[in-house]
């Protein structure tokens, strides 16, 4: 996806911040009450329900973000710039032919780009509990900010394949907000070189480098009505939550007051 069009389909659904209180899905204002609260997978023209999908899910994720960040205050100059989170680093590239779930490589650059990182793992985990079409290009989801709780609010049954899309997308704008300050142009697939400097590329194995060593074995652990972690067995467990429906990271030899996950 060129640049210019990616930046053009992320502005089309919402011109204004959402109100609170009011539900989101596939990209537009929806009743709270609606029905259509399960997964909308697009099948037998996957190139075309691919692109329809990924305006629409771009849409509910960039308004997300832009939420947050008014109700933090940042607004202006200050408020959130897509072109800024969205094509940095190894793993924060949300462009490409499946931009929400295609996987980065090498070391995160910065904190920002290991968040963005944990956000993959994230949807990956999800696409492994549901199946491959459990995708954010694919599958819409619910959603909206409550004032009630002071944050977003997932609609969809808790352990559905949408929800816990959303759950990821939820952690991702909180993990951006948190890690803003740490941006970098050096980093910038756009924005990078000039006076001397390199240009950044994520697919340069030179530039986005793994620090080798021996493989280390993962575990999926959250999901239901929380976001996944993609866990390093050999430094966590996971804990099963009290109802059982989903873990909790600790380090490793913490028991588990209701067994492991």
């Amino acid at each position: 996806m060129k640049l210019s069009t990616f930046f053009a389909t992320v502005a089309v659904a919402f011109a204004d911040i959402v109100a609170d209180d009011v539900c989101v899905s596939n990209g537009q204002e929806v009743s709270c009450d609606a029905a259509s609260t399960q997964p909308i997978v697009r099948s037998g023209r996957p190139e075309v329900d691919r692109e329809l999908n990924q305006e629409r899910r771009y849409s509910d994720l960039k308004a997300m973000a832009e939420k947050l960040w008014k109700k933090n205050g940042l607004d202006g100059d200050d408020a959130f710039d897509e072109r800024k989170y969205w094509a940095y680093g190894c793993h924060c590239y949300l462009l490409g032919d499946r931009p929400m779930t295609e996987m980065g490589m090498g070391r995160p650059k910065d904190a920002l780009d290991t968040k963005c990182k944990a956000y993959k793992e994230c949807q990956r985990c999800v696409r492994k509990n549901h199946g491959d079409e459990c995708i954010g290009e694919f599958v819409a989801y619910m959603w909206k900010w409550t004032n009630k709780k002071g944050t977003f609010v997932g609609q969809n049954e808790a352990g559905s394949c949408p929800r816990e899309l959303f759950e990821c997308d939820k952690k991702f704008v909180y993990d951006m907000l948190a890690e803003k300050d740490v941006f970098d142009n050096q980093y910038h697939a756009f924005w990078s070189g000039g006076e001397g400097k390199p240009h950044f590329d994520n697919r340069d194995p030179e530039q986005c480098f793994s620090h080798g060593g021996v493989p280390v074995e993962h575990q999926c652990c959250g999901g239901h009505d929380q976001p996944f972690f993609w866990m390093n067995k050999n430094k966590n467990t996971c804990c099963a939550t009290q109802d059982g429906k989903s873990g909790n990271v600790k380090a490793s030899g913490f028991s588990c007051p209701h067994g492991e996950f």
